[in-house]
């Protein structure tokens, strides 16, 4: 994650001239919205889990021994690039289309690390799986079993990473952001149905998927909204 998040900073800085932002303004952007998705995601995480917590509340502000709420971390990321473009009077839809292809390097980051902690693993896979099967790899899960489950995290990380490029390439002429929350949310809610660590809710949802769902449909609003997406060439 920390290697996500200075890459997204670097991305968002080599960006920022193009995009008629200060650098400084970029990066504190950046900065802003990094530290609001660490405590909006740290928080909701220990609110859903408070009956460990509640035992252990020295723990609650140790972020690097995980636990964070991906949907909070969204959340608050934006809220946190909002209210720092409204401190700095700039318009908010610049700056978090500015962030967008970062946003998209965190969420790759955090699926590899996932990889390597071995949360958010995938659903177990036989030889009779078709499809399925040749997704899989012999991979643990947080309690360290192994067994043969579909690639999630590795699927999760090569999805971002083909949105990291598109919305570079978005970027050169429309605003990327309301995409890149259609097809992050639609992406998460299709990979929720591989997860082996996800209980379902609601018609056969889980959480985490109805809020990726939600995620999905506010971004697909938000391209019909006029004046957003709009031309590189109309921009402050």
């Amino acid at each position: 994650m920390g290697v996500g998040l200075i890459a997204a900073l670097l991305v968002a800085l080599a960006r920022s001239r193009r995009w008629g932002v200060r650098p400084l303004v970029a990066v504190d952007s950046g900065l802003a919205a990094a530290v609001g998705g660490l405590v909006a995601g740290r928080a909701a995480y220990v609110a859903v889990h408070w009956g460990y917590f509640q035992d252990h509340l020295v723990q609650v502000p140790q972020i690097w021994r995980g636990g964070l709420s991906s949907p909070a971390v969204l959340l608050g990321a934006v809220v946190g690039a909002v209210l720092f473009a409204r401190w700095r009077r700039t318009d908010p839809r610049l700056l978090l289309d500015l962030l967008t292809p970062g946003a998209a390097l965190v969420a790759c980051s955090a699926w590899l690390g996932c990889l390597q902690a071995g949360c958010g693993w995938g659903i177990e896979v036989r030889p009779g799986d078709g499809l399925l099967w040749h997704l899989g790899m012999e991979l643990p899960d947080i309690y360290g079993l192994r067994a043969p489950r579909v690639a999630v995290q590795l699927l999760g990380a090569g999805w971002s990473g083909l949105l990291f490029l598109l919305t570079l390439l978005i970027g050169q002429r429309w605003r990327p952001f309301p995409l890149w929350l259609f097809l992050y949310g639609g992406g998460e809610f299709g990979l929720g149905f591989l997860r082996g660590d996800l209980s379902p809710a609601w018609a056969g949802l889980s959480p985490l998927q109805i809020a990726n769902l939600a995620f999905s449909l506010i971004g697909l609003f938000l391209l019909t909204v006029p004046g957003w997406p709009i031309r590189q060439d109309e921009r402050p």
